[in-house]
This record gives structure tokens, sequence and C-alpha cells, in this order.
């Protein structure tokens, strides 16, 4: 075992578990998230953090650029479909967050070509679904510079994401009867803010750090 998990594991059991004791002893048994979180798979990206959530209020999906099925193809991913299902239909969740970030790996591998996934083959089939993504942004942004289009890229992504969620029937039921919220999220990593999605005019607006609100 790495000394890195070694220390880590020390610190839970003698701080972490201390401080929240009586949270885990009634987590026991039961769970109770409001929140689904569906993140990328990437270690910069802690869903726990970002939010300062405690234990038994998130639950999570974490897989390569944050990716959901459509309700059509939804057989190709029945990891994260079934994930889904069961926050959903089991622990009620009230919000769901689909969560991009700043220089993902996933997204980048599609913008720039297959060329270095070679050897990745699983990667690669996995990825495959970004094409779409990768064709709009080319397509209406064929002249900016590479930054840019990786960011667009990125939260375009986001958006495709969400509309995959929302094309299951069960979950577009909940929706229209206020059951269920879903929002997209982009975070940037080097300044550490985070952008929602504003369906109405198709564009991420920065959340106001000390309000909490949009």
């Amino acid at each position: 075992m790495l000394d890195e998990l070694k220390k880590g594991l020390a610190h839970f059991k003698s701080i972490t578990y201390k401080k929240h004791e009586k949270l885990y002893r009634d987590l026991e048994h039961t769970q109770d998230p409001h929140t689904l979180f569906i993140a990328c798979s990437d270690s910069r990206v802690s869903p726990e953090i970002l939010i300062d959530s405690d234990p038994g209020e998130v639950f999570t999906i974490r897989n390569i650029a944050n990716t959901v099925p459509s309700y059509e193809t939804s057989h190709n991913d029945i990891t994260t479909v079934s994930s889904i299902e069961y926050a959903i239909d089991v622990l009620k969740v009230e919000e769901v967050i689909i969560c991009g970030h700043s220089n993902c790996g996933g997204c980048a591998a599609v913008l720039n070509g297959w060329g270095h996934l070679t050897d990745l083959p699983y990667t690669q089939s996995y990825l495959k679904p970004l094409e779409t993504v990768k064709e709009k942004i080319e397509k209406l942004n064929a002249f900016k510079d590479d930054e840019t289009k990786a960011r667009l890229m990125e939260q375009r992504n986001v958006v495709e994401q969400v509309n995959h969620l929302k094309s299951f029937p069960g979950i577009q039921e909940k929706l229209e009867t206020g059951q269920l919220e879903i929002e997209g999220w982009y975070f940037d990593i080097k300044s550490g803010s985070v952008s929602v999605y504003d369906e109405d005019n198709d564009t991420f607006c920065r959340v106001d750090d000390e309000r909490g609100k949009v």
C-alpha cells in the first residue's frame, strides 16, 4: 500500500471519522442524498469538496468526460444508467448535476482526433458518441483558437449529456411535475469557479461566490 494511502486512512480514522462519528453511525443502515452528481473521473474534480457536502448528502457517478447515454443508446452503458435509475427511483434525489471541467482529457481526445488513442481501444470506443459534439464545435467555431474550442467542447459536452438525461421518459415526467431538477455545471480548475448552464439564454453563467447565486 502506498504511504499516501496509509496516511490518508490514518487521518480519516483519527480525525475525519471522529468529527462525523454520529453521522456515520446514523448512516449505517440508510442513506438519503438530496443530489445525484455526475462528474468526470478526473482526479482534480471532487464533487464532495466542490460543494462542501457531508457524507450521505450526494450520490455520485464518475466516468470519462461525465457522460450519460441517451435513452436510445442506454444499453451501451448499463453501469451509468442503473446508477441513475437507483438514485432517482429509489433514493428519490431532488436534483441531478452533470459537471464538466476545464482541461478535460476526454474532450481533448475527441477534439484533437483519435491518433493518440491507438493503444487505448476501450477509451476510444467509449468516447465515440462525443463525435457529435465535436462536429458542432468545428462547424460553428472553425476559425477560433484551440483554447476557445477546447472550452466550448467541454461546455457543449455538458449540454449534450443533460439533453441525453432528459431523453428518458421517466425523467422527463419528473421534470414536468417538479419532482426533479437537472443542471449542467462547468468547473474551471485554475480559478475554482463554477458556471451553471442557462437553457433560456444558451450560455454558462458564473455562480456568484459570495451569495451562491447565478
